[in-house]
């Protein structure tokens, strides 16, 4: 388990990605990137086939292969944040070191990296070129796998560089206790929202808080559940019932979240589980609201 400390000063716990897992996101994208790569590459020489001209279907294989290594994963990444189509057949995804969505900026570095330091492009040609193939192959992708593999949160270069790392989105629901359940109105809200849209990073914060909320300070834990229910927000639709205490919030979403993940694993665990009272809004930390913000 990696430890992420967000801006509030709450540790968190994310599970970073495995080498092997890794490895099986960066073939399946090798094979996209490979078929792209081919579609493209037989439309500019078609095109080309007419003028003579060597240098022109040259220039377009060029500009191809640069589209193909840096521009399938800076927009798969960018669009999805942080899932290619690898990683999302995996379960993986890239989020920043403090829990948060993955961006442009954070994808363009990363691609640029994997390039030329975890690939080291550079001296791969150099070997290359001196007819040591063999040695070639040796090193495709070593500077990237020393680096993860002594990185505590399996960190390649570019994530080093870019301030990402890849987590499991697929968790182990058979084991560790279930989120806290919502109030039954509230969990009827849930049921119909847009919780799916959340990042993974803003959900582990949530669960987190969740279910420590009465081991931290009350004025910080409000402020914290005030700020999670805020950037929830942006992702949640519709807005919840009016007056919903952000703790409570961070309950039903959080909850109804874990359910969709783990499906029928949850609901027959839930069902054999006692549904606890609802907490007193007294009794929670901070008086923050949701419904003004939403």
């Amino acid at each position: 388990m990696a430890d992420l400390v967000i801006a509030e000063g709450v540790e968190l716990e994310l599970r970073p990605a495995r080498l092997a897992s890794r490895f099986a996101a960066a073939l399946l994208d090798l094979l996209v990137q490979a078929a792209i790569f081919a579609l493209l590459a037989f439309a500019a020489v078609t095109l080309n086939s007419g003028s003579g001209n060597p240098d022109a279907q040259q220039a377009a294989i060029i500009v191809i292969i640069a589209l193909v290594t840096v521009g399938y994963p800076v927009t798969s990444e960018t669009v999805s944040t942080g899932r290619s189509l690898g990683k999302a057949a995996v379960g993986l995804r890239v989020v920043r070191t403090d829990g948060g969505p993955e961006r442009f900026r954070h994808a363009l570095a990363r691609a640029l990296a994997g390039i030329f330091a975890d690939l080291n492009l550079p001296l791969l040609g150099t070997v290359a070129a001196s007819g040591m193939s063999w040695l070639w192959v040796c090193l495709v992708g070593l500077p990237g796998v020393i680096a993860c593999v002594s990185s505590r949160r399996a960190q390649r270069i570019g994530d080093l560089l870019a301030g990402t790392l890849v987590v499991r989105e697929r968790g182990d629901y058979g084991r560790g206790s279930l989120p806290i359940p919502p109030a039954p109105a509230v969990a009827a809200w849930a049921a119909t929202a847009s919780v799916g849209n959340v990042p993974t990073g803003l959900v582990v914060a949530g669960r987190q808080l969740v279910s420590r909320v009465f081991e931290l300070d009350r004025t910080a834990a409000g402020e914290l559940a005030d700020e999670l229910a805020r950037q929830y927000s942006a992702y949640v639709t519709p807005p919840p019932p009016q007056g919903l205490p952000a703790y409570q919030y961070l309950v039903a979403v959080t909850g109804e979240r874990f359910r969709r993940e783990a499906g029928a694993a949850y609901a027959s665990a839930l069902a054999s589980t006692p549904v606890a009272p609802a907490v007193p809004v007294n009794t929670i930390p901070a008086a923050g609201r949701t419904g003004r913000s939403h």
